[in-house]
């Protein structure tokens, strides 16, 4: 395969690039690039690079206290079956949609309740009520569209053709890769929330990604990261937030970028109760974020692949069958590829009981969508020799970490470093970096970076292990590689 080395062709509106994205409108999966650029020569041509590491934005946003969402007075039939409620199940004023779903498949605290028939039911609210078609409206803007949407109980998890979305309803995680305009929709995110949700306040946002391996590729101001910086300072005046970017790890190497933001105002809980000082100058104060989920839970651990085994990468290519069936037109290609990559190698076994949504693209690349009860985990994979690269990011919690062990939770794992051991037996890494980032809590069970991170990876060095607390938040960073072959003696010489 060949594409243009400079920029990137685009389909349908869809920026493609190494492999080609398909056109989500369409059933027809191509296994050919569109054609070149008028001003591309046959020399030009080449092997692109496709940018792999994502985009990733966070946003928590402050419930309105007591009030009901704008949307919930423009729909008279979400309410149903609210009389036959008990009042110890769910207040009434609170309930924004009832949906039915199945019992829960775990024992974590959700907002699951039974009606008087016995018929399992949840609450839907604030974000989670934004429609499809608003949410693809947004991602226009970031050039990317929706694949495939699945929920359960607590979110919402939107497969995209660049990676992934995950809404809950007052928080929004955005993962983009490639040459994704991501940050162009901050201000349409923050319209959305207020004018459909009613939901005015952020009390906190992120903006983090790795070290790009083709910054000349990006739009601006993505690709340099003091334009990124800059970019949402304008977003967020200093009169109404503290905001901060970091670069952690070696800027002569791997590194990762975070930006954070937190207001300056006072918070408040569900009851509207003024809480501490949210901003995060006050660093042992405990949280003043307020969200839906249990604030037990509030960790997440990304690891950030390159340099990946070629024979490991081979089940991300679609294999000779599939690309026949996708010649001849078959609409089932990407989903029944997908499930064969699940299982062939062997992320079927990273979260037994999860909820899957994954996709096998044209005419190679894997996303994956994961559901354990609140929490996520989501793959991204690059197989390309020339820019591999794959992603895990995953919210769910690990039994060290936590004083408790939960019921219906055997596939969680001792450490994180169980976690990472599993995953990058899969992908085979060269080299890969970590974050684990994790919130303090009131009860003060989160900020425990003592020992974190600090155990090994077998077959793997650790370079790097940097600790930062930022305000409410501590991150653990972790940069490991397979370490230097030592050189071999032939005769007196020495071959390199």
């Amino acid at each position: 395969m060949i594409i243009n080395n400079a920029a990137p062709p685009v389909a349908n509106g869809i920026a493609s690039a190494c492999p080609p994205r398909p056109a989500v409108s369409s059933h027809i999966y191509s296994s050919t690039y569109p054609s070149p650029l008028p001003s591309e020569t046959e020399v030009q041509q080449t092997l692109c690079g496709f940018e792999g590491p994502e985009k990733v934005l966070e946003i928590w946003f402050r419930p309105v206290n007591g009030k009901e969402s704008p949307i919930h007075n423009q729909r008279s039939n979400i309410a149903r079956d609210i009389e036959s409620l008990s009042g110890s199940d769910v207040s009434v004023d609170d309930i924004d949609e009832i949906v039915d779903c199945a019992r829960p498949e775990h024992d974590y605290p959700v907002d699951v309740f039974q009606d008087e028939e016995g018929q399992w039911q949840y609450r839907r609210s604030g974000l989670r009520l934004v429609s499809r078609a608003v949410w693809e409206d947004m991602l226009a803007i970031v050039k990317c569209q929706v694949l495939n949407v699945i929920q359960n109980e607590c979110e919402d998890a939107y497969l995209l053709s660049e990676s992934s979305m995950f809404v809950y309803p007052h928080r929004l995680i955005l993962k983009t890769c490639g040459t994704t305009t991501l940050l162009h929709a901050v201000p349409r995110i923050l319209e959305i929330a207020r004018d459909y949700c009613g939901l005015n306040d952020v009390n906190s946002m992120f903006y983090s990604r790795k070290a790009f391996l083709f910054p000349e590729k990006q739009a601006w101001p993505h690709g340099r990261w003091g334009d990124e910086v800059a970019y949402l300072d304008k977003i967020l005046p200093d009169d109404e937030f503290e905001t901060a970017g970091y670069v952690i790890g070696k800027i002569n190497g791997d590194h990762w970028c975070l930006y954070m933001a937190t207001p300056l105002r006072l918070s408040l809980d569900l009851d509207g109760v003024e809480l501490s000082e949210s901003s995060s100058r006050d660093s042992d104060a405990g949280s003043s974020i307020v969200e839906e989920e249990d604030d037990e839970d509030d960790v997440t651990l990304e690891i950030l692949m390159t340099n990946l085994d070629p024979a490991a990468m081979k089940a991300f290519w679609r294999n000779a069958e599939e690309l026949r069936a996708a010649k001849d037109g078959s609409a089932n290609v990407a989903r029944e590829g997908g499930q064969r990559v699940y299982h062939a190698a062997g992320i079927s076994e990273i979260y037994p009981t999860a909820v899957i949504d994954d996709y096998l693209f044209d005419p190679c690349g894997y996303s994956l969508n994961g559901l354990v009860g609140p929490y996520y985990f989501t793959i991204h994979v690059t197989p390309e020799d020339i820019c591999s690269y794959a992603s895990f990011e995953t919210t769910v919690p690990v039994k060290r970490f936590y004083s408790h062990v939960r019921q219906g939770s055997s596939s969680e794992y001792e450490s994180f470093e169980d976690v990472i051991q599993r995953v990058v037996e899969i992908f085979r890494p060269g080299t890969f970096s970590t974050t684990l980032f994790s919130r303090k809590t009131v009860g003060n069970k989160h900020g425990k970076t003592d020992g974190l991170l600090e155990g090994n990876v077998l077959g793997f060095k650790r370079r790097d292990r940097i600790v930062h607390c930022l305000g409410k938040w501590d991150l653990v960073f972790c940069h490991y590689d397979k370490g230097l072959v030592p050189a071999r003696k032939k005769g007196s010489g020495v071959v390199r």
